[in-house]
């Protein structure tokens, strides 16, 4: 098996690259198409499908870890369990759990006069994206990481040619809804005609059905706290603000998005590659951890700076002049980014070091200091720039107390 290296994080990074201006471009092009309410509504919508993706993403997290940890046995040990199909059922019972929710989805989806036609598109989504991460993350536990990187791109080009013929062909708002959803269909498509992604499909695990669905549910509890706060935030500003107010939040919306996507996005296609390289090389755990957390660091305050220098400049040429934000409310975006991106390596280091609990309080410590500050009777903007810091410190500190603890020589892992 090769060894983590440049090249293999130079593919990773290319393909959230990739997914990132993807995504960029999406929100530009429902910015110029859409009416403001309209891609107020939109941009909710997709807040909501990408948080249902963020919860199954920890699908991703649990194969990734657990063929990963199998190659390291010896040969002689049993594997007979298909990961991937066995994903694929957590998909369909996730899929029913979004269409039994339609009456919770009718309060965040303010402006969405097709609301049951949007849940059954999400519904459909994500059970179809088990699928997706499942395959990724079998593919990163076999290192295959150029596959991994391909698959990831590939996913998001495929989203984007979807906006782009509904932009084309002005199916309007529920025409950007469907394309959204699409891309989830894209593993399929690759499994089959292409053999370098069939190996997900050869994948097995020692660990029995039951114990492995047990593991995936409790990654994707975790991943709960994390589809608010990373990717469905807009959800917690829809269903804390009137319905007035929030239906012109539309570059604020972006505002968040645009600001944490070019750090949170590299860091969470990074997932895998930083659960397999903690997993294989535990002696290396402190001095990586102590690296990740400077670049990071680094990267949030060079982007704050640049982010309130260029931001409002760049987010006007883009959006449109309505969507330029002050320079102070994207600096300080970007500062809550870097905290936010600090929750997610937390999290993974934590599910490396097979620390499951750990992980889910951090993020749950997060979420629950996010809501409470979502509550209080200030503005919207200041709100979401108080939820989006002290959360996330909070539950980085969960995260890490716990994670020096256990690396610590000689200390046993006691969560």
């Amino acid at each position: 098996m090769a060894d983590l290296g440049r090249r293999s994080a130079l593919h990773v990074a290319a393909g959230a690259a990739v997914a990132a201006l993807s995504g960029v471009v999406v929100f530009a092009i429902s910015a110029r198409v859409l009416p403001t309410e309209q891609n107020t509504a939109f941009l909710t919508y997709w807040a909501a499908l990408f948080a249902i993706f963020a919860v199954i993403s920890g699908v991703q997290s649990e194969v990734t870890r657990a063929v990963r940890a199998d190659l390291l046995l010896p040969p002689e040990h049993a594997r007979a369990t298909p990961p991937v199909a066995v994903a694929l059922l957590v998909g369909v019972v996730v899929g029913l759990i979004v269409a039994a929710l339609c009456p919770v989805w009718a309060v965040v989806f303010v402006g969405d006069s097709t609301l049951t036609l949007s849940v059954a598109l999400m519904a459909l989504a994500a059970a179809s994206y088990t699928g997706h991460v499942a395959t990724v993350g079998a593919l990163a536990g076999h290192a295959r990481w150029g596959a991994f990187a391909s698959l990831t791109a590939t996913e998001a080009l495929v989203r984007l040619v979807l906006v782009l013929l509904a932009a084309g062909f002005g199916w309007g708002m529920i025409g950007f809804e469907t394309a959204a959803a699409g891309g989830a269909l894209t593993w399929v498509l690759a499994t089959l005609l292409l053999p370098r992604f069939r190996i997900a499909w050869r994948a097995r695990v020692s660990i029995r059905p039951a114990a492995l669905i047990g593991r995936m549910t409790n990654a994707m509890t975790a991943a709960g706290a994390n589809a608010l706060l990373v990717t469905g935030f807009p959800l917690l500003m829809s269903a804390t603000t009137g319905a007035a107010e929030y239906a012109t939040a539309a570059p604020l919306v972006v505002a968040v998005s645009m600001t944490r996507a070019p750090l949170l996005i590299p860091i969470t296609a990074f997932q895998s590659m930083v659960i397999a390289s903690f997993v294989q090389h535990p002696e290396r755990a402190r001095s990586s951890l102590l690296k990740l957390v400077c670049a990071v660091i680094a990267v949030a305050v060079i982007g704050g700076v640049m982010a309130g220098l260029l931001g409002p400049w760049i987010m006007s040429l883009v959006f449109g002049a309505s969507y330029g934000n002050s320079a102070l409310v994207l600096g300080m975006l970007v500062a809550a980014a870097s905290f936010l991106a600090l929750l997610v390596l937390g999290g993974a280091i934590a599910l490396a070091l097979d620390r499951h609990t750990v992980n889910t309080l951090g993020w749950y410590a997060a979420l629950a200091v996010s809501i409470a500050l979502m509550l209080t009777p200030f503005a919207l903007e200041t709100r979401t720039i108080l939820a989006l810091l002290v959360g996330p410190m909070v539950g980085s500190a969960v995260h890490f107390t716990a994670i020096l603890g256990s690396l610590r020589p000689g200390r046993a892992a006691a969560v």
